[in-house]
């Protein structure tokens, strides 16, 4: 890999960070009034409308339908939990606990290809984790929220995600792969929708929030189109295409 195109690697996975870190403070804006899963559903399909276009007349490799779902529906998953979390919990704690991603990627990676880091990895996750909590660790935290649990399975599934893109993208062309990674994440959500549906008269309070009516306001369609173009199609193009060129 010439060094040029490693550091752009690096670099544009640092924006794709930046990105990600603005989704948890959108989310806590949205999450006041809007339906948490239907928010997603809008999300995610709008992401896959624009993937699936942008996809269009590329070449589809061996397997990629399954490596595709395999994230996809990881993905699905992992933020549906982070979303729904954050009703019971702070944007900032959500970030963090979410962070736990970071030293948790090397067991991910151990524990499902028997990658092992090398001393230097190790060293450099050590300190990026610690940092990370340094800089992140919310104000006036004391003890669990009912939402932490939620966000905290989303930074396990989020670390076998980052295992896992890394496999897998080297193998496939970015736009098919990340199309087919947003399709499936789609179809999870809106599964997951339905299948409660039926539930939503009920008095807990995630129920009631996600029997919210849905009122296009001029901030939920902002919201709408920041988390799936920029936090859904960018981002997901950007990450496989940078994962194909580092460990």
């Amino acid at each position: 890999m010439p060094r040029r195109e490693a550091l752009l690697a690096d670099s544009a996975l640092v924006a794709v960070t930046a990105i990600w870190g603005s989704t948890f403070v959108v989310n806590e804006f949205v999450l006041r009034d809007t339906p948490p899963l239907l928010f997603l559903v809008l999300r995610y399909g709008v992401a896959a409308l624009i993937l699936v276009l942008l996809a269009r007349g590329r070449r589809w490799t061996p397997g990629v339908v399954k490596d595709s779902a395999l994230i996809g529906l990881l993905l699905a998953f992992g933020i549906g939990c982070q979303l729904v979390g954050q009703l019971f919990t702070t944007a900032s704690k959500a970030a963090f606990i979410t962070g736990l991603s970071v030293p948790l990627t090397p067991i991910a990676g151990w524990l499902f290809h028997r990658q092992v880091p090398s001393g230097s990895n190790l060293f450099g996750l050590v300190l990026a984790a610690g940092g990370f909590g340094l800089m992140s660790w919310p104000t006036g935290a004391t003890g669990l929220d009912p939402g932490d649990l939620l966000v905290f399975l989303t930074a396990l599934v989020y670390a076998v995600i980052i295992v896992e893109l890394g496999v897998a993208s080297p193998k496939h062309d970015v736009r098919v792969y990340s199309a087919g990674q947003i399709v499936f994440a789609f179809a999870g959500v809106l599964l997951g929708r339905l299948l409660l549906t039926p539930f939503l008269g009920r008095t807990e309070a995630f129920f009631v929030a996600e029997a919210r009516p849905l009122d296009f306001t001029p901030r939920l369609i902002l919201a709408i189109l920041w988390m799936g173009i920029l936090a859904s199609v960018v981002t997901s193009l950007v990450q496989t295409w940078a994962q194909a060129r580092m460990p």
